[in-house]
């Protein structure tokens, strides 16, 4: 039998993406939590970790592009009531998630113990505490893919209330993890980046582990019952889905990792600017990433259950939800932007600082405000199945954007604000590429490769 149809009332939209983006807003303040202690242990820890986190980051949203050919197959069979494929869509996923996970987890280790990633930076003190942060981090690939599976299985169903709980377990844990290892509180040890990295481990394993036990007594203990959970069928399916967003996930991150790469170039306090800037950039992806799963889970939901007279409705609410809450979140970077950077560089002691930080947050709310819209004709795209359209659509904008970054950064020695300026390119891109997609492909009758296997 079906389940209940989906609906797409406002408050019922979201219930499903406030427990997603209530969660990404915790990781949020984790982050900023882990750039509080990192920052006051020296600006060289601070940046070394984070360009040791981009790097992880980047592995990270190969497996985000992995856990979401797992959504949209279990939103599919959650609309069109086919429960038995729905469970063996998330054990399928989940299993090749771990395995990629595990795999991903060697080659940033293999590379990390020959220095592969040491041509990277030019700053030999950054290297000598980027090595050994990401040789802790990069164990995290294995908890983190499964807690994505399951956390995606959940999505595609629409019962995301355990992800904000879920969270603020994980958050407890690395908050009070960091200040005991980073800032030496409780007689703590101050193992500085070393210690950051080690809660950070600590914090996802747990919460994977946390995530397993909800899922098998309780989210969807089907996916755990049977011995068909490699069906080849559903595997070349996933595999079908997944990849491209892997591959346009893991060339995004990447390329914004490049980015910070060609800014260390620049200068330290450039450098440590962007940083700042790529967390109060945080604030609008917490809202796109609930809404912008949300999008996903309810394209691939209502074309499952044939109602595409639905989609207009849905999306222009969840455009309007996602404008609401990012205004909300980052209006500061333009009505108040030197009010935030003074929390980061005091405007007498350090006033070049801080007047490039004002001004770069001015420069990418601009970009944020095609972000939104980006995501959510991406996320669309992705729900109705054409995943390897999306990623066509990345690869050009990002090889744009990286020449851009390049120029500006290393050729032309642009102020940081105007480096930034890259990023209006990038996301009015992605954009342009989308919304031209969207009018030419028939996506709401859903790929082909979901209609049946």
């Amino acid at each position: 039998m079906s389940a209940s149809p989906l609906s797409i009332r406002p408050r019922d939209l979201l219930r499903i993406a406030v427990p997603i983006s209530l969660g990404s807003l915790v990781q949020f303040f984790v982050v900023l939590t882990d750039n509080f202690f990192l920052s006051r242990a020296g600006e060289l820890e601070l940046n070394a970790a984070g360009n040791a986190a981009l790097v992880y980051l980047t592995f990270v949203m190969v497996l985000t592009g992995g856990s979401m050919g797992i959504q949209i197959l279990v939103a599919r069979h959650q609309g069109a009531g086919q429960s038995n494929r729905m469970a063996l869509a998330s054990r399928t996923g989940r299993v090749a998630l771990v395995a990629l996970g595990l795999l991903l987890t060697a080659i940033v280790l293999g590379i990390n113990s020959f220095g592969g990633w040491e041509p990277l930076m030019a700053n030999r003190d950054v290297q000598d505490l980027f090595t050994p942060f990401l040789a802790v981090r990069g164990w995290g690939l294995v908890p983190c893919a499964l807690l994505m599976a399951l956390e995606a299985d959940w999505i595609g169903q629409a019962k995301t209330k355990p992800l904000l709980p879920l969270a603020l377990t994980m958050a407890g844990i690395n908050i009070v993890l960091d200040a005991f290892w980073v800032e030496g509180l409780w007689g703590g040890p101050k193992l500085g980046a070393q210690g950051a990295a080690q809660a950070s481990l600590i914090s996802e394993t747990t919460g994977a582990i946390l995530a397993w036990v909800i899922a098998r007594f309780h989210m969807h203990p089907d996916s755990f019952v049977g011995r068909d959970g490699l069906c080849r069928n559903t595997l070349r399916q996933w595999w079908r889905l997944a990849m491209p967003v892997m591959a346009q996930f893991g060339l995004t991150i990447s390329t914004w990792a490049s980015f910070f790469f060609f800014v260390e170039r620049v200068g330290m306090m450039e450098l440590k600017v962007s940083h700042l800037t790529r967390n109060a950039f945080m604030l609008a992806f917490v809202v796109c990433t609930g809404l912008g799963q949300t999008t996903r889970t309810v394209v691939s939901t209502l074309i499952g259950e044939g109602r595409q007279r639905d989609l207009p409705r849905a999306l222009f609410t969840l455009v309007g939800l996602s404008y609401l809450g990012v205004w909300c979140l980052t209006h500061g970077y333009v009505a108040y932007p030197r009010w935030i950077s003074g929390h980061f560089f005091d405007p007498t002691l350090d006033p070049e600082g801080h007047a490039a930080m004002a001004k770069t947050l001015s420069t990418a709310w601009i970009a944020i405000q095609c972000y939104v819209l980006s995501a959510i004709a991406t996320a669309v795209l992705q729900g109705a199945g054409f995943t390897k359209h999306a990623f066509w659509i990345e690869l050009t904008s990002v090889s744009i954007y990286i020449v851009l970054a390049y120029v500006l950064a290393l050729q032309w020695r642009s102020p940081i604000h105007i480096i930034w300026r890259a990023d209006w390119v990038y996301f009015g891109g992605i954009l342009l590429g989308s919304a031209a997609c969207l009018k030419y492909v028939r996506w709401r009758e859903g790929h082909a490769s979901l209609r049946d296997s």
